[in-house]
């Protein structure tokens, strides 16, 4: 065993400290690796599982796949073991078998009258093991769960054993007909089994493991109708071992019946019966049932819901074996089921069992409605119409809904009616005769049809009334006498005039029509007439006569009319008289004569100029004078002279009256002069009243002649003196088209008439020409509409008679022709002669044949009546002339692609403009076969994997092909082209695929079976061919598990072998042959799994790794041995190798570092150390030798070589010595170990270090010593170059390279004080006899024994610095101590430099590099008083018998020792030698 540390580094724990720490646990461990822990007693596993098959003889051993028992600790112990329950039965025992270091559980079956196992009763043991130790108080329990395995010890049972089925004789091929059930009580592939038919059967197919019977064949009840099939039930194991005996056996017994297999269907054509009929049939049912004999027969079909009066029946009648009508029991009462009746009905036939068809329902129609009942589209119409309307005028259309072919429409003969008139074809309504002449406001009219029975409709027109009715006054004139007295306001006379029309049309205002102011009005609404101002007989008419003039309120003009009112004037006495002269005065001598004539006064009156009579009022109180009344003179009546009056003036106040009003009094001044007077000395003041009266005389006459010219006035308004005539734009012809819409405007007639109000009114009217009762022209505007619809090809040309009529009176008229020419339009379509067309073809039919033609015709002109033809259906198949018509193949026809078309044919127009009209058609084509397709397979291809063992007669594949053609074209019969010596064989009908005899997976594992599929078309049949790739599946025949012969064996091997060192063979039996008894063998398990290999086919076991014994003694393995069966068995054996010891080890010191100590100068045979050593190998501890084998040249120190103590000798101690243990052996192995032993002297303070280094363990003895005088010390051998002489390999020649102590830098190595060394074992590992590896001991730099790295000696890594010829190399990781930390920078502890000392190449002559000590950084030498050395052990890698090359250890560089510090370390190296 190798062990390498590395080494502290920096400040912390002295390195020596850590060392011995660390080597101290690895002791330790080493201890618990090797057995010193506390022992342990018990089952590798606390439960196993293990296998045992039931049926299993005596001294059966149970498998079980993990290491049954215990491993010893103690291999003194004795083990028992013992099955301490689980076992009732008594059918296991437990045996123990110790091999190695293990005891082995073995539980086997018992011998003698043991009961044998049954899986089928129990199949599972769980056993409780007790395992003790004989004369010792140690026990363990384990479980043990035996699992009892299945052997193939019981047959399938049929349950039931007879089975019976009735199947129809139409059963389809490959219907499932039946199953039979069988059960086997073994489990998995045991349990499996076979079903068969016990005979050959070509009708019926059994599937091998379902049980499912099938139909294969076609059946006919007429040959055979019942089947008696035998089933067997095998089991598969039975071919496995030899054995063709039946389990069980089932019979199945297959009636075939004619089955009534289809329901009855019921088929029914409804019926109106006439009304004559007196038994009147209202639908015939026909009953359809496809079964044959009773089957099909009718047993009887029944109304049986719908009917609940029970008013129908059902009676078979009719010429047809199936077939009813249903009739009525008693009449119906129609009108309390408007509507019909709703009947189910359902038909049963005779059948076994009885089949029912499905419900099916008929409406039964009410024969009073039997189709859409004829009416008019309204019952009573309602219309108005202007009472103004001309003849012509348009008043309602009547039309029947739907109107029947040949409909007559008529007006029953009325009063009424002779004012209308109806177009008998299109129902037109229009005035016959003017309205207005009679005062009638109501006309009913009745239209009735040649069509339509007693249906008629109602007419109401009602006449709007229209302003036609003049007021009349009640008298032809009106008079009224009226005083001139009577007061403004006074109410003369009252006139009344009457209106006929309704509404506003009879509403009259009254108003006075003069042209003459007029001292009356009127009132408009009353009609009374008032005086407006004073009368004035005197000054005005003495009579009135005006015109009053009544209007009414109607429109768009009023009717007015006159009537002459004459009021005269009564004159009354209301004007006083008036003097024409006043303020009369005059002088008159005093003689005049009495009686003489002094003046005269006059007065008029203008009432009537009545006489006027004068009278003195005053002045005359003395008589003197005489006023004549009559004539006014006045005259002296009694003489001036003689009178005594002494008063010369008088004064007279004359007064005049007409009886009845007193005129204004006048005076007249008369005064009484002596003398002579002349005759006109009175003088008066003119009033001139005559003068006014002659002018109110005037007016009065002129107001007279005025009325008089009013007299002869004419009112020319109301005289209707022109008739109506047209507009000079009136056409004479005008163009429609037929498409125009109705209420579409034509044109607008306009007419004019010169009168005023309703003489110039005009309306219009069409007289004639309208037979079609298309157009309308409005009454009032003239605009020329279109009332229904225009068909240019029923007629395309009017001749209108337009008629203008005014209302005047007497009323008076005009007409012109108007010529209408309908254009035509695209408003047909193109109509076939057919609504459907059908061909039938051959679907052979060559390319271009023409198969029908198709005909349309289009009642347009010109383009709009062309037609092209066009196939709308997305086809390829089929095309058409598009000028003829004529349909023709267009390409390859295929029925079996598509067995009919139905084409859309396509008719359309050739309209220029506008929307082209079309029309389609269907038409059918149906392809007749032609027996011109192979039957196709599907799939085109089989592939069938068969089990080898399916019995013989088991179908194993169904052929199905598919042949589209019809009749025998595509009826198919399979057959095999190769049968394989009739192994295989098909069913002509159903192709299916038979095994005739049995396969054999090991002989031939495919069949290309070549099958034929031909079908029976006439003349020619076809046929195809299809390939069936039958592949035989191997099935389970590995019967036998292989076996080894022993449970397990023992081998050994030496460790240190090469990789692939055969140990053993392990071989196992196998009974099965070919496939099934080759063995493979495999490692699986085991503590050496990794570090073995086998061989797969001779089970060779093989080393797959370098064995080392001293880590590991022994290995176990499981190996298992593996058929290749299809359900593959295997075995298992335990391994057992143990691996035999080789001298491979050095010895190993007791102590890693040795401190002793000796005073200077002491004398001989003083005890220094006692060196105690040990060999890991197991052959070589006492035989242990010790010699010092360096370090010592001066002989200070002797050592014992069997006890390794070590004394003074008589030589001065001066140098260090390095001692050697070497193993005796062949080869053998040494160790090396360093004790330094530190002495002081005291004269000069100088101390040597001798370090040679060398391969291998290390330790340390230290002696201090100091010279107070110089403190100088010299590191005596410092100067050796890496590895000088000690690592170089055999041969090498001179061992240091040039210079190669120069780089030991002055003093170098260690950091003051530092007690360094190599790690322990650093350098152990090199393989015995290996030599020192190159440079092995080169980790020393100059003065390496000052400071080498933890492991620097070793310097080789793994196997690499091994001299040629060395066998394995230095340990893994022995030198591995160089690398890391190699190179310390200034000051660093080791001063190694990286890989310094790695190992010169095999046969270098230079064994250290150039300048390999120099990585010790410069001016690193040790403080005052360091204390270094290498680690214990760090030269034990030294080959045995190596050697050191000549000078080693001497060649100290130049100046080596310069700089030491003072306390210089003396080296001695013992080395401890393995046995021999």
């Amino acid at each position: 065993m190798e062990v390498n540390m590395g080494h502290w580094s920096g400040t912390g724990p002295p390195p020596s400290c850590l060392a011995l720490l660390i080597v101290k646990l690895l002791a330790s461990l080493c201890q618990v690796v090797h057995g010193t822990a506390p022992l342990g007693f018990h089952f590798t596993h606390s439960t196993y599982n293990a296998t045992v098959y039931e049926n299993s003889a005596a001294r059966t051993y149970v498998n079980s796949q993990t290491r049954m028992g215990i491993t010893l600790a103690d291999l003194s112990w004795d083990i028992k073991y013992r099955i301490v329950s689980g076992d009732d039965e008594g059918f296991f025992k437990a045996e123990e078998v110790i091999i190695a270091d293990f005891c082995f559980l073995r539980i086997r079956t018992k011998g003698g009258n043991s009961a044998i196992l049954n899986r089928e009763i129990q199949d599972n043991y769980l056993l409780i093991v007790k395992g003790s130790v004989r004369g010792e108080d140690l026990e363990a329990w384990t479980k043990v769960n035996i699992q009892v395995l299945d052997m193939n010890d019981l047959r399938p049972l049929f349950s039931p054993t007879t089975y019976s089925v009735t199947i129809a004789e139409s059963t389809p091929l490959r219907t499932s007909i039946a199953q039979v059930t069988a059960t086997d009580a073994d489990i998995g592939s045991n349990g499996e089994f076979y079903y068969y038919f016990k005979n050959k059967v070509d009708l019926f197919s059994v599937h091998p493991t379902s049980g499912v019977i099938s139909l294969s064949g076609r059946l006919n009840y007429d040959e055979k109708n019942r089947y008696d099939l035998e089933i067997l039930a095998v089991d598969r194991g039975m071919k496995l071992y030899g054995n063709n005996g039946v389990s069980s056996t089932a019979k199945l017994y297959v009636h075939i019946e004619r089955i009534n297999e289809h329901a009855p269907t019921i088929n029914v054509v409804t019926h109106i019966p006439f009304p004559s009929d007196k038994e009147p049939t209202y639908a015939v049912v026909n009953i359809d049932d496809l079964d044959e004999g009773a089957n099909g027969e009718i047993e009887s079909v029944s109304i049986v819901a719908g009917d609940p009066l029970e008013q129908f029946f059902l009676t078979k009648e009719g010429k047809w074996m199936n077939e009813y009508k249903i009739k009525e029991r008693k009449p119906i009462d129609w009108d309390s089921f408007p509507y019909g009746y709703n009947l189910t009905l359902q038909a049963k036939d005779k059948g076994s069992p009885q089949k029912f068809s499905a419900v099916k329902l008929v409406h039964i129609a009410s024969p009073k409605k039997e189709s859409i009942p004829i009416k008019f589209e309204k019952e009573t119409y309602d219309v108005s119409i202007n009472e103004f309307s001309p003849p012509g005028v348009v008043v309602a259309v009547i039309k029947l809904m739907p109107e029947p072919l040949g409909v007559e429409y008529r007006l029953s003969p009325s009063e009424d009616a002779d004012y209308f008139k109806i177009n008998p074809i299109t129902g037109l309504i229009t005035t016959a005769r003017p309205l207005k002449i009679i005062e009638k406001d109501l006309y009913e009219l009745e239209v009735y049809t040649n069509k339509g029975g007693d249906l008629k409709a109602q007419v109401t027109v009602r006449i709007e009334d229209a302003n036609d009715h003049t007021p009349e006054f009640q008298q032809p004139s009106y008079s009224s006498f009226v005083n001139e007295s009577v007061p403004v306001g006074y109410s003369v006379l009252a006139v009344s005039a009457v209106d006929k029309d309704r509404g506003e049309n009879g509403y009259i205002t009254y108003s006075i029509a003069s042209l003459n102011s007029l001292p009356f009005i009127i009132n408009q609404f009353t009609g009374i007439i008032s005086t407006s101002e004073e009368l004035d007989f005197e000054s005005s008419p003495e009579s009135y006569r005006f015109i009053v003039r009544a209007s009414d309120w109607g429109s768009p003009y009023r009717h007015e009319s006159e009537v002459n009112v004459t009021i005269y004037i009564g004159n009354v006495n209301d004007n006083k008289p008036l003097f024409e002269k006043v303020a009369c005065q005059g002088v008159i001598s005093s003689d005049f004569p009495v009686g003489g004539h002094i003046t005269a006064v006059s007065a008029i009156d203008i009432d009537e100029l009545e006489l006027v009579k004068y009278k003195i009022i005053s002045g005359n109180e003395l008589g003197i004078f005489y006023l004549n009344p009559d004539s006014g003179v006045l005259q002296l009546k009694k003489s001036l002279i003689n009178s005594g009056i002494k008063n010369s003036n008088f004064g007279l106040k004359i007064t005049a009256t007409d009886g009845e009003n007193f005129a204004d009094a006048m005076f007249v001044n008369i005064s009484v002069v002596h003398g002579k007077v002349s005759s006109k000395t009175f003088s008066c003041r003119e009033t001139r009243v005559a003068q006014k009266l002659a002018e109110k005389l005037l007016k009065k006459a002129k107001a007279n002649v005025k009325l008089n010219l009013e007299d002869g006035f004419l009112d020319f308004y109301s005289v209707n003196r022109q008739a109506p005539h047209f507009d000079k734009t009136f056409p004479t012809d005008v163009m429609v088209s037929e498409d125009l819409p109705v209420g579409a405007t034509i044109l607008r007639i306009k007419a004019y008439d010169a009168d005023s109000g309703f003489n110039g009114k005009v309306v219009y009217t069409i007289s004639d020409g309208n037979g079609d009762s298309c157009f309308n022209i409005d009454m009032e505007t003239g605009v020329l509409k279109v009332l229904m619809p225009l068909d240019r090809e029923k007629t395309e040309l009017y001749l209108l008679n337009v008629t203008i009529y005014d209302l005047g009176n007497p009323q008076k008229s005009a007409w012109r022709l108007l010529t209408v020419t309908v254009e035509d339009a695209n408003d047909n379509k193109p109509v076939f002669l057919q609504d459907s067309y059908s061909v039938n073809i051959l679907e052979s039919t060559s390319l271009g044949t023409e198969i029908i033609q198709v005909e349309a015709r289009d009642k347009d002109l010109g383009s709009n009546g062309e037609v092209a033809y066009s196939v709308l259906t997305d086809t390829q198949q089929f095309a058409i002339n598009s000028s003829t018509g004529v349909v023709y193949v267009a390409d390859q026809l295929d029925r079996e692609t598509k067995a009919n078309y139905t084409l859309k044919i396509e008719a359309r127009d050739k309209a220029d403009s506008g929307h082209q009209q079309f029309s389609v058609v269907p038409l059918k084509v149906f392809l007749d076969d032609v027996n011109d397709c192979s039957p196709a397979f599907i799939p085109s291809s089989y592939n069938v994997k068969v089990l080898e063992d399916l019995p013989v007669g088991t179908v194993i594949a169904w052929l199905e092909t598919h042949d589209p053609d019809l009749g025998l074209g595509g009826q198919v019969r399979y057959s095999l082209v190769n049968d394989y010596n009739g192994r295989f064989e098909i069913d002509k009908a159903s192709g299916a695929i038979r095994l005739s005899k049995e396969l054999d997976y090991e002989k031939q594992q495919f069949y290309n079976l070549t099958v034929r599929a031909k079908d029976k078309g006439r003349p020619v049949s076809l046929s195809s061919v299809s390939f069936v790739e039958v592949e035989v599946v191997d099935v389970n025949e590995n019967l036998y598990t292989p076996y080894f012969p022993d449970f397990a064996v023992i081998g050994s091997v030496k460790e240190n072998s090469r990789i692939g060192t055969s140990v053993l063979q392990v071989v196992a039996r196998d009974e099965d042959s070919g496939r099934d008894g080759e063995i493979q063998y495999s490692i699986r398990d085991g503590s050496g799994l990794g570090r073995f290999s086998i061989d797969e086919e001779t089970g060779v076991i093989y080393t797959a790794d370098i064995l080392d014994r001293e880590t590991t003694k022994s290995y176990w393995l499981t190996v298992y041995a593996t058929d290749h069966g299809v359900v593959p068995l295997y075995t298992t054996i335990e391994v057992y190798i143990e691996v035999e010891d080789v001298n491979d080890n050095a010895p190993l010191t007791s102590e890693p570092i040795y401190y002793p100590a000796v005073m200077e100068n002491s004398p001989k045979d003083v005890s220094v150390i006692q060196i105690q050593a040990q060999d890991p190998d197991s052959s070589t501890n006492e035989k242990l030798t010790y010699r010092i084998t360096s370090g010592n040249p001066q002989n200070f120190f002797v050592i014992n070589p069997k006890t390794g103590a070590t004394c003074t000798a008589t030589a001065r101690l001066s140098d260090p010595a390095t001692g050697s243990a070497t193993g005796v052996g062949i080869p053998s192995a040494g160790a090396t170990c360093t004790a330094t032993v530190h002495f002081s002297d005291p004269a000069t303070g100088s101390a040597t270090g001798v370090g040679v280094p060398s391969a291998g363990a290390t330790c340390t003895a230290t002696v201090r010593f100091s010279d107070p005088a110089t403190g100088v010390g010299t590191a005596a051998g410092a100067g050796t170059a890496v590895g000088a002489g000690a690592g170089t390999a055999a041969g090498a020649g001179a061992g240091t390279a040039a210079g190669a102590g120069a780089g030991t830098a002055a003093g170098a190595g260690t950091a003051a004080g530092a007690e360094t060394g190599t790690a322990a074992g650093a350098g152990a590992g090199t393989a015995a006899g290996a030599g020192t590896a190159a440079g092995a001991g080169a980790g020393t730099a100059a003065g390496a024994g000052a400071g080498t790295a933890a492991g620097a000696g070793a310097g080789t890594a793994a196997g690499a610095g091994t001299a040629a010829g060395a066998e394995t190399g230095t340990a893994a990781g022995a030198g591995a101590g160089t690398a890391a930390g190699a190179g310390t920078a200034a000051g660093a502890e080791t001063g190694t430099a990286a890989g310094a000392g790695a190992g010169t190449a095999a046969g270098a002559g230079a064994g250290t590099a150039v300048g390999a000590g120099a990585g010790t950084a410069a001016g690193a030498g040790t403080a005052a008083g360091a204390e270094t050395g290498t680690a214990a052990g760090a030269g034990a890698g030294t080959a045995a018998g190596a050697g050191t090359a000549v000078g080693a250890g001497t060649g100290t560089a130049a100046g080596a020792g310069a700089g030491t510090a003072a306390g210089a370390v003396t080296r001695l190296i013992v080395a401890s030698i393995a046995a021999r």
